[in-house]
């Protein structure tokens, strides 16, 4: 049975047994489609409740899951004390739901204005506005004058690093004048703030020091602005020397990633006149460790042990595995895989890379046990193994089963149908705010009932987003759907690639969510730059154009083509290309010797890269054998060595 003809004969089962279960009855498709129309209709008449349009078509409305939304316009234009209890009732309907947030934002601003302070609290909670979060501590501090528990809010709201809102003077002014703002106070908002906060906020802070203390937020600001700064340690006097080491780790730590020589040498300059505590000794120690394994640093051996003093954690053990696997030393790797089981959970990666050294060492016995407890495992370590030990890999599959009763229960909640006709209207941003929403108040049975439910409707990123918020990994075909599978076949045999790669890569960069935008402007299905797709065609291409599926897979191929023809037909250095660029990824190809290519894959300088490139060969390797490929795609993987012969 199709996809189209299962969730119609669901949606006429859902029909049947709500009514059968006295629910709300779900209206059929027919109806569905015309009180769709009817709702866009509305929209345009919902601040003129009274009018003739608004009446009929809040008739024709009834019962449609959309119409709260209408509601919510309506009240959202006419947010007065005279409608405090429809207001009020509104309110307490939808709480917790993407409904309650815009009207309860405009509530309160409107009581604020009118300062209906006994109001504005009753209605008020923490809905991410910080004016509004100011004017309700203003309230509570008229309201409770110097009460403990009052200051100590006032006290919260003022450590940070950034400015607040105007609304915030008044509680700010009484707690200072109360005496409980201390010069400790103002030294830990202007560490935050020119830590990672707004810089802009140090030369108001430093009013506030004592007089012989004002120096430390001049050293502060020309850290922040240029790290070097911290190498002129004739600029830093010693009179508060533990401050001063603040400052100067934190302009160490960032120096180290600009200019590691000067970063080097400044350090040791900085220990023979500082002394820096453990906090500022980790902080040091775990910059430099890693932006000098990064680069394969002659010192990053040296820092790494030092950051091992300080500092357990799963990034700093990692780059400090790449930093001997990049020296082939495997007695060292085996060293610090046996650190990490101490002080780290259990992880495929360090029973791979003990397999491997093993190997390496001349123990195939323990490296062939090892291999085969960890080949069972459909993951990227697991297909590695598998490649190892030349067998067909393992693909746990559990796909998830639930009644159609318990289906119809899921269908029938208010917020699932929400969310089901904003993806019917196309309106993909609401229906996922409403899935959202509700996923925030499921428990993990209900959460891989959305999940079957969301598959059953083709929306195959929440699908995949809910299975992995419920920890549930082994529903195969529901994670990696094969999604937009016309586009992607054709366009993968145009290029003559790989279809499973395109199916992985399409999997990785967005879930299958046609409409995603990165922060980075990357756009629709295979996540493609304006730019890139401008370069493939030689002609303008629209933003727009490339949230069209179809169109999106036809460049995210080309491009996969063209970073092919530039790497010799290797896909794994094609792969991390598509994230990192190819430019890049030629600086990666050691200029002498062969790299085995796990070993080149693992020590991949950029975190993004390294975990994109095995995500890909995973998904692709799962993806292969859903187009019915019984090849361990792994096996070349396992012999491949990476050398500058490659792109000769």
């Amino acid at each position: 049975m199709s996809k189209a003809a299962f969730v119609s004969v669901l949606f006429v089962f859902l029909v049947t047994t709500s009514l059968a279960r006295g629910q709300t009855p779900i209206a059929d498709e027919n109806t569905l489609i015309h009180q769709r129309k009817m709702f866009e209709k509305a929209e345009h008449v919902a601040t003129n409740p009274k009018s003739w349009d608004y009446q009929y078509l809040e008739k024709q409305l009834k019962g449609y899951p959309l119409w709260p939304y209408i509601e919510l316009k309506t009240l959202m234009a006419f947010p007065y004390l005279s409608n405090r209890d429809k207001i009020d009732r509104f309110l307490d309907a939808y709480a917790d739901t993407p409904l309650d947030e815009p009207l309860r934002k405009r509530w309160l601003t409107y009581l604020a204005q009118k300062d209906q302070q006994a109001l504005f609290l009753h209605y008020y909670r923490d809905i991410g506005d910080d004016r509004l979060a100011c004017i309700a501590l203003d309230y509570r501090v008229r309201r409770d004058g110097q009460k403990p528990a009052t200051m100590k809010e006032v006290e919260d709201f003022w450590l940070v690093g950034k400015s607040q809102p105007k609304e915030c003077d008044r509680p700010f002014k009484v707690w200072q004048q109360a005496g409980l703002r201390t010069t400790e106070h103002v030294w830990q908002r202007l560490t935050m703030a020119a830590d990672g906060g707004k810089h802009t906020l140090i030369p108001y802070l430093k009013t506030l020091l004592p007089a012989n203390q004002r120096y430390l937020a001049d050293l502060w600001l020309k850290t922040r602005r240029a790290p070097s700064f911290v190498s002129r340690l004739s600029q830093f006097p010693g009179t508060f020397s533990e401050k001063e080491a603040d400052i100067l780790a934190y302009g160490l730590s960032r120096l180290i990633w600009r200019d590691r020589e000067l970063a080097l040498s400044s350090y040791e300059n900085a220990v023979k006149r500082f002394r820096f505590n453990g906090e500022q000794m980790a902080r040091i120690a775990e910059r430099f460790a890693i932006s000098l394994a990064s680069k394969n640093h002659p010192e990053a051996e040296v820092w790494l042990e030092r950051a091992n003093d300080h500092v357990q954690n799963e990034e700093l053990f990692r780059w400090h595995l790449a930093y001997v696997l990049r020296q082939q030393d495997w007695q060292h790797a085996m060293d610090v895989i046996d650190m990490a089981d101490e002080q780290l959970p259990p992880d495929y990666a360090y029973q791979y890379w003990r397999a491997r050294a093993y190997e390496e060492l001349d123990a195939p016995q323990q490296a062939q046990i090892e291999l085969a407890s960890l080949a069972d495992k459909r993951h990227y370590y697991g297909f590695l193994a598998s490649g190892k030990l030349a067998q067909a890999p393992k693909f746990v599959d559990r796909p998830l089963q639930f009644s159609a009763a318990d289906l119809s229960d899921m269908a029938n909640r208010p917020a699932v149908r929400r969310a089901y006709e904003f993806l019917q209207l196309g309106r993909y941003v609401s229906a996922r705010r409403e899935w959202y929403a509700l996923r925030d108040r499921l428990e993990e049975r209900e959460l891989l009932m959305a999940a079957v439910l969301a598959d059953s409707w083709g929306w195959h990123d929440q699908t995949i987003f809910t299975l992995s918020r419920a920890g549930y990994m082994d529903d195969v075909k529901r994670r990696f759907p094969m999604a937009y599978s016309d586009q992607l076949m054709t366009s993968a045999r145009q290029q003559n690639i790989d279809p499973a790669w395109a199916f992985a890569i399409a999997r990785r960069e967005s879930s299958f969510m046609a409409d995603a935008y990165s922060g980075a402007g990357a756009r629709g299905l295979m996540q493609l730059m304006p730019g890139t797709a401008r370069y493939l065609a030689k002609k303008k291409v629209s933003t727009n154009t490339l949230y069209d599926p179809e169109q999106n897979a036809r460049f995210g191929t080309q491009y996969l083509r063209y970073l092919l023809d530039k790497m010799a037909d290797n896909p794994i250095l094609a792969t991390a290309s598509y994230n990192a660029g190819w430019r890049r990824v030629k600086d990666w190809i050691p200029a002498q010797g062969s790299v085995p290519v796990d070993v080149w894959i693992e020590t991949i300088p950029y975190k993004e890269t390294r975990n994109y490139v095995k995500a890909v060969l995973a998904y692709k390797q799962i993806y292969a054998h859903q187009l019915g490929n019984t090849d361990n795609l792994f096996e070349n993987i396992a012999a491949m060595q990476i050398n500058s012969t490659l792109l000769q």
